[in-house]
C-alpha cells in the first residue's frame, strides 16, 4: 500500500512538473508574440530616419516587377500590357531614381519617392487592358452597320466616351479603349502647354497602332470662352513632331470636345490654331515653341511693384488632430506661420505665382506645384510639405490678395503695387478661414 501511495504522489509531481513546463512554453510564445507585434506595430508607426535605402529598394523592387513584366507580350488584347503601361511605368521608376541619386533631394522628397513609387508597383500589377473590344465584336458592328458607345474613365471622378460606328471601320482589329489624362509623356505635354500658355485638354489612348478606322471620342475640357471649334494635334514625343489630325467640336455648356482618331498615341485639343502658319499639317514641337512661346511679361521701362506676402497654416497649429499623418507636425509652426509678411519686389507683370515662387526660394521653403493644361494656369499641391488633402478630404492651400479670394487661378492673377498676399491653408474649402470668393 505504501508502495502504491509513493507512485501514486511521483505520478502527481511529475504531472505537476509537466503541467508546468507546459505553461512556461506558452507564456514563452506568448511574450514572443508580444514582443515582435509590439516591434511591428512601432516599426509603422515611428518615422524612419532615413528614406535613402528602402527608396534604393523600392527602385530596385519595381525595375526587377518591370523586367518580369516586360516578358509578357505587350498588346491591345484584355489582360495583356499596353506599351504605354510599361512606359508610363518605366518613367515614374526613373523620376524616382532621379531624387534618390541628387544631392538637392531631401527627406521628404525621398520619403514621397518612396511612397509614391510603393503605391504605384501594388497599381502597374494590376494595370492590365480591362476595357478591350474584341476583334469579333467589332466585325460584329461592321457586318450590321451599328453604332455602339463606350465610356471610360480617363483619372478619377472623370471619363471618356468613344463611339464605334460599324460603317467608318476598315479593319476589325482588338480594340483597347484605356486611356488616360496624364499618360506616360505627362510632363512632356505640360511642359508645352506651359511654354505657349495654351490652354486646353490632353489624352493618352493606350493602342498600339490603329483602331482600324476613325472612331469619335468625347473628352473633357476647360473653356472659358464660346468657342465651337478647337484644334487637334497628335504629339508624337520621341520625334518631337505635332501633327494636325482634325477640328473638334467644343460645348462650352457641357465643357466636351468631339473629334475623331484613327490610331493610338498622345493628342492635345487646344482653341489655338498652332500650324496653319507654317504651311503644313507636321510641324516640329520645337519650331512651334519658336514662334508662339510666351515670354515672361516685363515692363520695357523696369517699372517694378511692391507687395507682400505671407503663409500661414493657423488651422492646423490650433488643432494638430486634423492632420492625417502625425509627422507632419513639426511642419506646422507653433503660432502657425510658416512665413511671417514679407515685402517683395517684382517686375510689373508679375502674378501671385511668381511672387510665391521667388519667396519661397529665397527663403528655402518647399513648394510643388503642377501646371494644369485644361485650365492654363499653375496649381499649388503643396508648401512646408504640407499637402492638398493631409488635413482631411477639403483640405489645402488657397490665397488671398487685399482680403479677398480671386476666383481664378494664382498664376493668372496680376499683381498690383501694395497688394496683400496671404497663402493660408484650409481644412473646408476656406470655410474655416473665412475666405469667400470675390464677385
Amino acid at each position: 500500500m505504501e508502495s502504491t501511495n509513493r507512485e501514486e504522489v511521483k505520478m502527481d509531481k511529475d504531472f505537476e512538473q509537466k503541467v508546468k513546463r507546459k505553461k512556461m512554453r506558452t507564456i514563452a510564445v506568448a511574450v514572443v508574440i508580444i514582443v515582435l507585434t509590439t516591434f511591428l506595430f512601432l516599426d509603422t508607426r515611428v518615422e524612419k530616419a532615413d528614406y535613402s535605402k528602402d527608396l534604393t529598394k523600392e527602385i530596385k523592387s519595381a525595375q526587377e516587377l518591370l523586367r518580369d513584366k516586360k516578358k509578357e507580350k505587350p498588346g491591345n488584347e484584355k489582360g495583356q500590357y499596353a506599351k504605354y503601361t510599361l512606359l508610363a511605368f518605366d518613367k515614374r521608376i526613373k523620376e524616382a531614381q532621379e531624387i534618390a541619386t541628387s544631392e538637392a533631394s531631401e527627406y521628404n522628397d525621398k520619403k514621397h519617392a518612396y511612397e509614391n513609387l510603393k503605391e504605384l508597383s501594388k497599381t502597374f500589377k494590376k494595370d492590365k487592358n480591362r476595357d478591350v473590344v474584341s476583334k469579333e465584336e467589332v466585325k460584329s458592328l461592321m457586318d450590321k452597320k451599328e453604332t455602339k458607345d463606350f465610356t471610360v474613365e480617363i483619372k478619377k471622378d472623370t471619363e471618356l466616351t468613344y463611339t464605334i460606328d460599324g460603317s467608318k471601320i476598315k479593319k476589325a482589329t482588338n480594340i483597347n479603349l484605356m486611356a488616360r489624362e496624364a499618360g506616360p509623356y505627362e510632363s512632356e505635354v505640360n511642359r508645352f502647354f506651359r511654354q505657349l500658355a495654351l490652354q486646353g485638354s490632353s489624352v493618352s489612348f493606350y493602342q498600339d497602332g490603329t483602331f482600324g478606322g476613325n472612331i469619335k471620342v468625347e473628352t473633357p475640357i476647360y473653356t472659358e470662352n464660346s468657342d465651337k471649334k478647337g484644334f487637334v494635334y497628335k504629339y508624337d514625343v520621341p520625334t518631337g513632331i505635332m501633327s494636325f489630325v482634325g477640328e473638334a467640336e467644343i460645348n462650352s455648356k457641357k465643357q466636351t470636345a468631339t473629334f475623331e482618331v484613327e490610331e493610338g498615341g498622345v493628342y492635345f485639343v487646344t482653341s489655338k490654331d498652332l500650324h496653319s502658319g507654317f504651311g503644313q499639317n507636321d510641324v516640329l514641337i520645337g519650331e512651334v515653341e519658336k514662334k508662339y512661346a510666351v515670354a515672361a511679361e516685363e515692363d520695357l521701362s523696369g517699372e517694378t511693384v511692391d507687395v507682400s506676402i505671407e503663409i500661414r497654416c493657423d488651422v492646423l497649429s490650433e488643432d494638430l488632430s486634423k492632420l492625417k499623418k502625425s509627422e507632419l507636425k513639426e511642419y506646422v509652426p507653433k503660432d502657425g506661420g510658416i512665413l511671417k509678411k514679407t515685402t517683395v519686389t517684382m517686375n510689373k507683370g508679375a502674378t501671385v505665382f511668381d511672387v510665391l515662387n521667388k519667396v519661397c526660394r529665397d527663403k528655402n521653403i518647399q513648394l510643388e506645384t503642377s501646371y494644369t493644361p485644361a485650365y492654363g494656369a499653375y496649381y499649388i499641391e503643396g508648401i512646408n510639405y504640407l499637402y492638398e488633402f493631409d488635413g482631411g478630404n477639403l483640405s489645402g492651400w488657397t490665397y488671398q490678395v487685399n482680403g479677398k479670394a480671386p476666383n481664378y487661378g494664382c498664376s493668372s492673377y496680376k499683381i498690383k503695387n501694395g497688394d496683400k498676399i496671404t497663402w493660408q491653408y484650409t481644412c473646408d474649402l476656406g470655410k474655416d478661414i473665412g475666405s469667400y470668393v470675390e464677385e
